[in-house]
């Protein structure tokens, strides 16, 4: 047909334009709805599980997926914990499920392990009461369960004193950290030399606090 409405080259590449166009939107959302139907109804199960079997709520300090943070909210999808430095990190509830979680804070008390080098030649009854002392004076350690203290190792280089005390989850960091400064300083007045074989030594368990390099 001739006339001015109809140019059959133009017209023709538009068509085929159109249709391509619309054949990758139809595409793109037939994967789209494809990918939603396949993960979605996981996802939510996922995530209505973890409401219904409370393993942690919000405020929790959990550890899962090689990172530790306090729950700040439970998604139908997804976690979100802040960590320690204030970073926010969303862990896919599926990944929650089907992995380890440690709850820090679901029992109200936790038990904090500190661990103490201490090189031969050192007066080790003398350090063993230090490290009691601390633990007894500092109103924060619980009296029930008591407090602990026991050798975990010894080589060539010393042994292994470990400090085992009770506290709120409210306190633990702060405990650990005290009172690891506290019996060094006692160590260090008393000529209790530590135990120099290891770079290093781990002082808490599953918790923030740090490590202090062997003397």
């Amino acid at each position: 047909m001739d006339g001015p409405f109809f140019i059959p080259g133009r017209d023709l590449a538009a068509v085929l334009g159109t249709g391509a166009i619309l054949a990758v939107g139809c595409f793109a959302a037939g994967l789209l709805v494809g990918l939603l139907f396949r993960y979605a109804p996981g996802q939510l199960i996922a995530g209505a599980l973890l409401k219904f079997t409370r393993a942690f709520r919000r405020g929790d300090t959990i550890s899962a997926g090689g990172a530790t943070g306090t729950v700040a909210s439970i998604r139908w999808f997804s976690t979100q914990l802040v960590l320690p430095d204030n970073t926010t990190l969303l862990v896919p509830n599926i990944d929650l499920m089907s992995s380890t979680v440690i709850n820090h804070t679901a029992n109200g008390i936790r038990r904090i392990d500190i661990f103490f080098g201490i090189a031969h030649g050192s007066d080790l009854e003398a350090a063993a009461d230090i490290i009691k002392e601390v633990m007894a004076k500092d109103p924060r350690i619980l009296q029930q369960p008591s407090a602990g203290i026991a050798i975990t190792e010894s080589d060539a280089g010393g042994v292994v004193l470990i400090a085992q005390p009770w506290v709120s989850v409210r306190e633990y960091s702060q405990v650990c950290s005290d009172t690891t400064l506290s019996i060094h300083r006692l160590f260090a007045s008393e000529g209790i030399r530590r135990h120099g074989n290891r770079s290093r030594y781990h002082l808490c368990n599953h918790g923030p606090c740090s490590t202090l390099p062997a003397s």
